[in-house]
């Protein structure tokens, strides 16, 4: 694996090694994607102020969040289709958070269930619940959770109007990929994807 030293260099190697209608799905957002390059630019205006001089014993970021002791006030947000990055892309990340002491947020849209991420991890992690009109199957969804243990919910309310992806659109992002001629193409530049999800 090559030298990371930033967020830029992971999105230039996602970018290289995950098929584009996956990759495009994960660095974009919905219709002109305005919001998308807002929450970019308010991350730019965040800086960092050194402090020299300063006694550093006993410090800690360690906190609870939603009653979880973590060890920094961070969480990994729900991001759907995460496992079409990486194979058991959500388990992974899961296990990830875990090692870090932070809390994991499963998706709704999540390729690995909440029972699979449940039985390869021993922090209880949260569950993001999009809400439907059907409440049979919220309920449903909500037993499940419940069920797995997970320590929270974080309910999801802008499902009722689904944004426009333009480039999922352009792309025909399906799961598992349609075998359109471009997709198959793309899918043989890219044999380490290919060889995980296999």
């Amino acid at each position: 694996m090559p030298v990371i030293t930033n967020i830029e260099d992971l999105r230039v190697l996602a970018e290289k090694r995950v098929p584009r209608m996956f990759y495009d799905y994960a660095d974009s957002g919905s219709w002109t994607e305005g919001t998308y390059r807002a929450n970019e630019a308010d991350f730019q205006k965040i800086k960092l102020r050194q402090r020299v001089a300063v006694n550093m014993e006993n410090r800690s970021l360690a906190t609870q969040m939603v009653g979880l002791d973590v060890k920094m006030p961070v969480a990994i947000a729900p991001v759907g289709l995460t496992g079409m990055q990486s194979a058991d892309g959500e388990i992974k990340a899961a296990r990830a958070a875990e090692k870090f002491g932070i809390p994991f947020i499963l998706s709704t849209m999540s390729i690995c269930s909440m029972e699979d991420v449940a039985a390869h991890t021993t922090a209880p992690f949260i569950y993001q619940l999009y809400m439907m009109r059907d409440r049979e199957a919220m309920a449903n969804m909500i037993e499940r959770a419940r069920k797995v243990k997970c320590s929270a919910l974080v309910l999801t309310l802008d499902l009722q109007v689904i944004g426009q992806r333009h480039k999922d659109l352009k792309n025909g992002l399906t799961a598992p990929p349609s075998p359109t001629i471009a997709n198959i193409i793309n899918l043989m530049t890219k044999p380490r994807w290919c060889l995980g999800m296999a």
